[in-house]
């Protein structure tokens, strides 16, 4: 550790000190009470305005006991995070560090204030048009290469990492942080595996103090999510389609309890490669021949295949994609091929957070028939003026789906 994180860390320390239990609790029964509630801002105003000698609160203090108060009953507050870890809060969170973007953008559905972010990922530093309002907040760098320093300087109460993604990547930011402050706080969620979103979301709600946000976005959600299923639930197993999805490395599949294995069967597809064990196997052309699926997915987004999303409007690209896919040696004996069912999305919509978004595209492209009345583009554009509360015309810009 450098001799400046040595200083960084004692000074923390002394500061993690002098925490405190619920704040204006007056008997120290860690319930805060409407009278003691009352008691205390009247003793504010009495200090501030009439000259009266009681001792008052901090505005700190009563700023927080008005929250605790409002949003979780006068109590200290016991959640659970993704990762089976319970932790008990006697404050809300004001400073925020988040190396996990997908829970960024999950706090931002629920109308998380940006003031309460200190510190991000340098993924959201980088994609301007998707975080403009984070644009200048300090950069964290990333889960597999932390600025510790950074994190450190910015003295976050709270440090948000993935649950289950970069397991080993995050234990250390964890290890090292705690190290340097032990009065962080440590969260671990996703944010974009489909079986625990909506828990994640209202766990969210309730630690940020927004609750209602959270139900109205999980409403939201929850019609998208339960129109696909309705239909799709109905389907017999023997008479799904079967899809053959490749990431942006060629011939890089989803096997068996993976993220994209998961998202297709809740479009009603079946996956070719489902059984495999590899959570994402390189598979082999000619087994995907052999199968003959009835849909082709690709996801561009990343690697080699860095194109699309909010920050190009370039639709080209998906165009050629799509057209080699075509072009592949004896390709043209599959059916999906054959049959024009070859379809390009962006991991912006179906990877992280959006997933739910891309799950609709993929239930219309699996089933035309049944979802006619299904318009996962005007989904998309509702969750973005509605619950990312951006500016942004969908068409006049980016580029996330071919065909469109």
């Amino acid at each position: 550790m450098t001799r400046r994180l040595l200083l960084l860390a004692c000074s923390l320390c002394l500061l993690a000190g002098m925490a405190q239990g619920v704040p204006c609790d007056r008997d120290g029964d860690d319930t805060l009470t409407a009278p003691e509630l009352a008691t205390a801002i009247l003793d504010s105003l009495d200090a501030r305005f009439m000259g009266g000698t009681v001792e008052a609160p901090s505005p700190v203090d009563l700023r927080d006991a008005a929250f605790i108060y409002e949003h979780w009953d006068g109590r200290t507050l016991t959640i659970t995070d993704s990762s089976g870890r319970t932790t008990t809060l006697s404050r809300p969170l004001r400073r925020i560090a988040l190396f996990n973007s997908d829970t960024l953008e999950m706090m931002r559905s629920l109308g998380l204030e940006p003031d309460r972010v200190v510190g991000v990922s340098k993924y959201v530093l980088e994609d301007p048009v998707f975080y403009p309002e984070y644009q200048g907040t300090a950069n964290l760098g990333s889960t597999w290469a932390p600025d510790y320093e950074q994190a450190a300087s910015i003295r976050p109460d709270a440090v948000f990492l993935y649950a289950t993604l970069s397991e080993s990547s995050c234990a250390d930011i964890e290890k090292t942080l705690r190290s340097i402050d032990p009065g962080i706080r440590f969260f671990r969620f996703d944010s974009y595996r489909p079986a625990t979103y909506a828990e994640e979301a209202r766990t969210l709600g309730l630690l940020l103090g927004k609750e209602e946000e959270a139900r109205r976005f999980l409403s939201f959600h929850r019609n998208v999510t339960g129109t696909v299923a309705g239909v799709v639930d109905a389907i017999p197993a023997e008479d799904r389609v079967s899809v053959y999805l490749e990431s942006w490395h060629d011939y890089k599949s989803a096997g068996k309890g993976s993220g994209y294995d998961e998202k297709i069967e809740l479009a009603g597809g079946r996956n070719i490669f489902g059984e495999n064990p590899v959570e994402y196997p390189v598979v082999d052309p000619e087994a995907v021949i052999s199968r003959n699926p009835d849909v082709i997915v690709k996801i561009v987004g990343a690697g080699e295949l860095a194109f699309g999303g909010y920050g190009d409007d370039d639709r080209s690209s998906f165009e050629t994609v799509c057209r080699t896919i075509g072009n592949r040696p004896v390709w043209d004996r599959i059916s999906a091929v054959r049959d024009g069912r070859v379809h390009i999305i962006h991991s912006d919509v179906i990877g992280g957070p959006e997933y739910f978004i891309g799950t609709a595209y993929l239930a219309k492209w699996f089933y035309p028939d049944l979802f006619t009345d299904l318009d996962p583009r005007a989904v998309h554009q509702q969750y973005l003026e509605e619950f990312q509360h951006l500016d942004y015309d969908l068409d006049e810009h980016g580029t996330f789906v071919y065909p469109a």
